[in-house]
């Protein structure tokens, strides 16, 4: 008896010994509107160990605990703080994305997705959260990713040579604006529906910034900001002032209302 409990006393301790530490790096993550943060701790430098994940919900309340065997370089959080999206790859001088993990909030592995980006260009959820959609900037090209937040499925993705500028899913997720550089002054918005079919196209001849910023819930109206930096001598700061609005308006089939078109300047 005694052999067996002196066995076990050093079975246990080498256990121990073996049990990672999560305490090589740590960093936190915080949901799009201040609600959820995630708190992770790295066993490994540069994305090449395990993780360790507490969620924390309202007021600090922790959701769940656990551990994932990919870590994170950065993490997206949806704002009912139901789904993870694991950003996983390798870091140091330099940042490669290699996959999307899609994780439930209890940390269970719903999926995952091979994504070759250096780094987002473009994220946005639906009003529900029940679609999310990704902008990937790959060097030379760059792609779109919507996906089924609540399975992780991927429900459709397309490659595009021009620079993807932003991104806006309507409120129910059935379409996506996305907004694309083709020229030192020029731009294009587009509409895609949810097979990822394109809708609606625009040609914009302008260098300025331009942020999609509303897209109604049943995809009939959208706006685009179109923004500029400008120096201010009085203070002196570079700011972004807003010079136009743009607002469309469509058809049930996706296209553009006859005369829908209204484009609004700002005071300069």
């Amino acid at each position: 008896m005694k052999k067996l409990l002196a066995a076990l006393l050093v079975f246990s301790s080498l256990a121990a010994a073996r049990a990672e530490n999560f305490n090589k790096d740590t960093r936190e993550f915080y949901s799009k509107n201040g609600v959820y943060t995630l708190k992770a701790g790295y066993s490994a430098q540069g994305g090449g160990g395990r993780a360790r994940l507490e969620l924390h919900g309202a007021g600090g309340k922790k959701i769940s605990v656990f551990e994932t065997e990919r870590a994170p370089f950065t993490v997206t959080i949806s704002g009912d703080g139901q789904r993870l999206f694991f950003f996983c790859g390798a870091w140091g001088q330099s940042v490669s994305i290699y996959t999307l993990n899609v994780h439930s909030a209890s940390g269970e592995l719903l999926a995952g997705h091979q994504v070759q980006m250096q780094g987002p260009a473009g994220e946005d959820f639906s009003e529900d959260f029940s679609v999310y959609a990704l902008g990937a900037d790959q060097g030379s090209a760059w792609s779109i990713l919507v996906l089924n937040a609540e399975t992780g499925e991927l429900l459709w993705r397309k490659k595009f040579k021009e620079k993807l500028a932003g991104l806006k899913l309507s409120g129910s997720g059935e379409r996506l604006l996305a907004l694309f550089i083709t020229g030192e002054n020029g731009r294009r918005a587009v509409v895609f529906n949810k097979e990822g079919k394109e809708l609606w196209s625009k040609a914009l001849a302008t260098g300025n910034n331009l942020v999609p910023k509303v897209f109604s819930g049943d995809g009939s109206e959208l706006e685009i900001v179109e923004s500029r930096m400008v120096y201010d001598e009085k203070d002196g700061y570079w700011h972004d002032k807003v010079l136009k609005n743009h607002t469309y308006s469509f058809a049930p089939d996706g296209s553009e209302e006859p005369g829908s078109e209204i484009v609004v300047k700002k005071h300069k």
